[in-house]
């Protein structure tokens, strides 16, 4: 597949070392070594791994992990707020004719 990069972010505000930690760069690479590498697309946020094939499961907005409103049978973001399910353009479907605008709205 070609050659693999390792980015290693590193905030400025970071206080500890590696020592701090009772660890070594040494330790890291014989880790490496010994551990088969793996391939993917992942994405990060609050400390927090969400791999490619999870992405679904997420809010194409803030990345939080989507709930589910059983009485609109729809899906929605806490932290946004809204709503990621489309109403349908049933005039008579009983869920979507009720929906709230905003989740938060519902009882």
């Amino acid at each position: 597949m070609g050659k693999k990069m390792v980015i290693y972010l590193d905030p400025d505000e970071r206080k500890w070392t590696m020592e701090d930690l009772g660890l070594s760069w040494d330790d890291v690479l014989q880790t490496a070594v010994e551990k088969e590498p793996f391939e993917g697309i992942f994405l990060a946020k609050n400390r927090k791994i969400i791999d490619w094939v999870e992405l679904p499961n997420h809010c194409p907005e803030c990345l939080e992990i989507l709930s589910y409103n059983d009485e609109f049978d729809s899906i929605y973001c806490k932290d946004c707020d809204e709503w990621r399910d489309v109403p349908c353009e049933d005039p008579n479907c009983e869920f979507c004719e009720a929906r709230p605008e905003k989740p938060s709205s519902c009882n």
